[in-house]
């Protein structure tokens, strides 16, 4: 098993930041589901402060088309790979 220690001590967010990583999470989820190849694909996105994490088993390529399309999504503000790659 892998660990990534991705923890931030900070105060607890506002509902304004809350809403904003929401509505981040759904424009990344509509992009993808957008895209020929990942349309079909089970990824799963989480957005805290603008920082977006990308979880999910899939090839190298199609971690590729997801991180890109994360990092073109408006709002965001970094992306954090935490996949696990298939043949």
């Amino acid at each position: 098993r892998d660990r990534y220690n991705e923890i931030t001590i900070a105060a607890p967010s506002s509902m304004v930041s809350r809403s904003s990583d929401t509505y981040i999470t759904a424009k990344v989820k509509a992009k993808m589901f957008a895209n020929k190849i990942l349309s079909g694909l089970v990824i799963k996105i989480v957005t805290e402060k603008g920082i977006v994490y990308l979880m999910g088993l899939i090839t190298q390529e199609e971690a590729e088309i997801a991180t890109n399309i994360a990092r073109e999504t408006g709002g965001v503000q970094k992306v954090v790979k935490l996949f696990k790659y298939i043949d």
